[in-house]
């Protein structure tokens, strides 16, 4: 099989890893001239091109069997409204439009986040793939959405959207530096809740989950995450940052994220569960406290 990951960052280059060592041909793209070398290690070809190029992509997406999607927004440009009004929708949206009106009819998959669900099921038992979605203006939901109407709308037979959890792993710096972080550099204010659990997806789950798609062809919504249910956001951090003398975070509730178990039935009655993302030893402190 030929696929093109756009967006060879962490979970890209961890899907193009996977792939070529299935035997596999597979093509990534990145926006930085300086990482093509490197990333020759994980690919047999490598693109520089954005995703809001059509040409770019039209080019890119010929000849091959699937596209898998792995572009997401950077986190140090969307710590604010702004920041992700800025960046969200090139990153996202551009992409998606570019990519569906490619020739051809490739397989597609795409990576979206669970903050589409804002609070929107907090009444029900568990958030699932059917339910509502948040009406939330903020950029983050907002941009998400319009990406997946893109690629389901346009290419529903041939798509799987994966609403993931906080994606993990690699260099990602543990969640305690991350904390230190938010304290050090953003005056200790986050902009999401403090009551939503904390979901997370390490990047071997996630590419495990996009190979399997490859493999077996699902399509539509899929809930991307652990099953076990985790503390709170609040929980968590703040007994991180009391062990490092700090005091509480300050959450601006800018991003809702769900405040119910997530249900990844539909994901794991295909076939996959995601066995690798629930951190116990570093959870524990804030199911603990």
């Amino acid at each position: 099989m030929k696929v093109l990951v756009i967006g060879a960052g962490l979970v890209g280059t961890e899907v193009g890893a996977r792939l070529k060592a299935l035997g596999h041909e597979v093509a990534g793209t990145t926006t930085t001239p300086g990482k093509v070398d490197g990333l020759r290690e994980h690919f047999d070809a490598v693109y520089v091109l954005r995703g809001s190029d059509r040409e770019a992509v039209a080019a890119a997406v010929a000849g091959h069997d699937a596209v898998v999607v792995a572009a997401g927004p950077n986190a140090q440009r969307a710590m604010t409204p702004e920041d992700r009004a800025a960046s969200y929708r090139e990153i996202l949206v551009d992409t998606a439009e570019s990519v569906v009106a490619a020739d051809g009819s490739p397989y597609l998959v795409a990576l979206s986040s669970l903050s589409v669900y804002g609070d929107a099921q907090d009444d029900l038992a568990e958030v699932t793939e059917d339910g509502p979605v948040t009406d939330s203006p903020d950029p983050s939901p907002t941009m998400f959405l319009a990406m997946e109407r893109v690629y389901l709308d346009r290419a529903g037979d041939r798509a799987v959207v994966f609403r993931c959890g906080d994606i993990f792993g690699a260099g990602d710096p543990p969640i305690e530096a991350k904390v230190g972080m938010a304290h050090q550099y953003l005056g200790g204010s986050v902009p999401f809740s403090g009551d939503a659990l904390f979901y997370r997806l390490a990047v071997e789950d996630a590419a495990d989950a996009i190979v399997h798609a490859l493999e077996a062809r699902i399509t539509g919504l899929h809930n991307l995450t652990h099953a076990e249910v985790p503390p709170t956001n609040a929980a968590l951090f703040d007994a991180i940052s009391a062990t490092q003398g700090l005091p509480a975070l300050v959450y601006r509730d800018e991003i809702a994220s769900p405040k119910r178990p997530i249900s990844v039935a539909r994901l794991s009655a295909t076939g996959f569960t995601a066995s690798r993302s629930y951190d116990a030893a570093t959870l524990q402190a804030g199911l603990s406290s």
